[in-house]
């Protein structure tokens, strides 16, 4: 059995779920010049109509955790703050169990399934080195 990359889900009211490494322990693996970090805040579409409960744009949170390679950035760690993180994160462990990892360029150029949570990976594009506002605005 191979412990790496074991997925993990918190089932609270606000789910959190992860896969991977963390950015402070990427960064210590790996030398912080050679991560970088896709980041959105979301809403998702479920809760807009009607409201289920009172929330903020940013209680909701995305990140992957990537390696700086040559054949593109490799995902080392996915972390989602939202409902349902726990079937989200699930199918983003398998990938990034393939031969080779999972590159943020396949990521981004898979066709999310709309309207879901799960869309919301493959729409990041906004990096935390970039210093753009990581706010989703719209589909």
């Amino acid at each position: 059995m191979d412990y790496e990359n074991v997925p993990t889900t918190v089932f609270t009211p606000l789910e959190y779920g992860s896969v991977g490494l963390s950015t402070e322990r990427a960064i210590s693996q790996f030398g912080s010049e050679n991560i970088e970090t896709f980041h959105a805040f979301y809403h998702p579409l479920e809760l807009t109509i009607p409201p289920k409960r009172e929330s903020q744009l940013e209680d909701y949170y995305i990140k992957t955790v990537c390696v700086k390679e040559q054949s593109g950035d490799r995902v080392v760690g996915i972390h989602f703050l939202g409902p349902n993180a726990g079937e989200v994160i699930q199918g983003f462990a398998v990938a990034m169990r393939t031969p080779g990892g999972l590159h943020m360029n396949q990521i981004t150029s898979t066709i999310g399934v709309h309207p879901t949570n799960a869309e919301e990976i493959v729409k990041l594009n906004i990096t935390k080195s970039s210093g753009q506002d990581p706010v989703v605005t719209g589909c």
